[in-house]
């Protein structure tokens, strides 16, 4: 099972990726990022052509989870790329977990894909990242 969805949260939206691994639940939560950055989702049927190495180190797995949405966020505004695609390892290490892999997705083109919200950051309400039956959901809400 993997998807992704938003979530109405006040002012602000939550996002939330579904998966079969963890690592695929926190994939499946970059397209729900992306989707809200732009109009026209259609990118997401397309093969990403950029790629970004990404190291991230967290004492809990909810705060890997808020860190990666900023860097990925961070990277998304500073490289002008709409990232929605996440390959790599997550591993817990002597009570340490350590993201290692690569973000993926293609350049912002308002002019075909629209202007969604701007996002200005991952919180950590009601960021949580849990086992249910057999798949994961990694979810938190972003700051618009």
């Amino acid at each position: 099972m993997k998807g992704y969805e938003t979530f109405e949260h006040g002012a602000d939206v939550g996002i939330r990726g579904i998966g079969d691994t963890l690592e695929e639940a926190l994939s499946e939560s970059l397209k729900a990022l992306a989707s809200l950055l732009v109009e026209d989702i259609s990118f997401l049927e397309e093969r990403p052509y950029l790629s970004y190495p990404l190291h991230l180190e967290a004492e809990f797995l909810d705060e890997l989870f808020v860190q990666f949405i900023n860097r990925v966020l961070s990277l998304s505004y500073s490289e002008n790329a709409l990232l929605y695609e996440f390959e790599g390892k997550i591993e817990n290490i002597e009570g340490s977990y350590y993201l290692k892999g690569v973000v993926k997705g293609v350049s912002f083109d308002f002019e075909r894909y629209g202007y969604g919200v701007e996002v200005k950051g991952a919180t950590f309400t009601m960021a949580k990242i849990e086992k249910s039956n057999s798949h994961y959901i990694a979810q938190c809400v972003v700051d618009v």
